[in-house]
């Protein structure tokens, strides 16, 4: 399979990842125990079947996915500001509008659940952590959408993975990369064993309980540079060693993620292998939808969780539709979104906020000289 097909796999398992996700957020997070309340017209029914009851694990999937696209990133870029330009015209148009739109749709509903506040647009577009917002202010402060949570987990993995990156002869960036995680999975286990003070502060400065999943990613970027490569393996063990380290010693059910990060090793493992096994998540359907899940993910839990809250009152009246056939409704109405959203509005921003001056006159050149061609990262 050439490297393009095989890519878009990748774009398959964002896909795959956003389904689970929205199967999570549509069927089990807003109900009992979950939740205080059921939000849902059709209550606890699927809260309980699997691929609903662990969706939660979409967003690690999603983690594994960016450990893999930032390694490559960071080899296509220049320097620091290079890497963060391309990260920001990646990010930050559709944080833009699908948090104005939530925002908006969210007030204009006649529902109780959720109350977006305009201060909550300061951590929402700067992919800051709630929590630095409300010591700095004594207030509270939360993201636009609850689900944004993950956002700002990315944006400390990419701070401080380009840090590294560019503080170090990139060919040492696997192995320094290892020996990063190792460190601080073990400062973190040995805050919690000896009672430190504040024995949270290396995860809310590193983001220490995701890293696992992006170093795995990580991994998986090393052994699709170099076949067989002896880091990439290692990055893969240390992964699952650490992430065994942290669920055991702060997990209710600390088997359950190491079985999702062996699934999603086994997903990785085939596309850089065997990638004719799963050749149907490269088709353009699902990769379609993979390349629109960012807006997506933006869009989907505030946005249609409030909707199936307010068709519970409207089902309590009378209404004759099955009430699961709504989750599946409102699914399809944000999935057409976010593909609208990512052709009219995140493709077009990301090129200007990427032009050069100089591709301008690279385009009028005499001759009918063109200007580089736009690659994604």
């Amino acid at each position: 399979m050439p490297d393009s097909r095989r890519l878009a796999m990748l774009d398959g398992y964002r896909a795959l990842a956003i389904f689970l996700v929205i199967g999570y957020h549509y069927f089990v997070r807003w109900t009992p125990p979950e939740a205080p309340e059921n939000l849902y017209p059709y209550g606890g029914l699927g809260a309980h079947v699997w691929p609903f009851r662990y969706g939660y694990l979409g967003v690690e999937l999603f983690f594994m996915v960016s450990g893999f696209v930032i390694s490559m990133t960071l080899f296509r870029s220049r320097n620091v500001l290079h890497f963060a330009q391309k990260r920001f015209a990646r990010l930050f148009p559709s944080m833009l509008l699908c948090s104005v739109l939530t925002f908006a749709v969210l007030w204009a509903l006649p529902q109780q659940a959720f109350h977006p506040r305009l201060r909550d647009f300061a951590p929402s577009l700067t992919f800051t952590d709630p929590v630095f917002w409300s010591r700095l202010f004594g207030r509270d402060f939360a993201g636009v959408d609850g689900s944004y949570w993950s956002l700002f987990v990315e944006a400390k993995f990419y701070f401080w993975i380009c840090l590294l990156y560019f503080s170090i002869d990139s060919r040492h960036f696997f192995n320094a990369a290892a020996m990063l995680l190792a460190a601080l999975t073990l400062a973190t286990a040995g805050a919690h064993l000896l009672h430190l003070p504040h024995p949270d502060l290396p995860d809310t400065l590193f983001a220490i309980s995701s890293l696992p999943w992006f170093a795995a990613g990580i991994g998986f970027y090393a052994l699709y540079a170099k076949r067989g490569s002896r880091t990439g393996w290692w990055l893969l063990a240390a992964s699952a060693l650490s992430l065994s380290a942290i669920t055991f010693g702060q997990s209710r059910h600390p088997a359950v993620p190491l079985l999702a990060m062996a699934v999603f090793d086994g997903l990785f493992l085939l596309m850089l292998y065997r990638p004719g096994w799963l050749s149907w998540l490269a088709s353009r359907p699902v990769a379609a939808v993979g390349v629109a899940s960012y807006s997506l993910y933006l869009l989907h839990q505030d946005i249609g969780v409030a909707v199936l809250s307010v068709s519970r009152t409207v089902l309590n009246a009378g209404a004759a539709l099955p009430s699961t056939a709504i989750a599946a409704g409102v699914a399809l109405a944000l999935t057409v979104a976010s593909l609208l959203i990512y052709r009219y509005w995140e493709v077009p921003a990301r090129a200007l906020l990427l032009r050069r001056p100089w591709d301008d006159a690279k385009r009028t050149a005499p001759g009918g000289a063109s200007g580089d061609s736009a690659r994604s990262d």
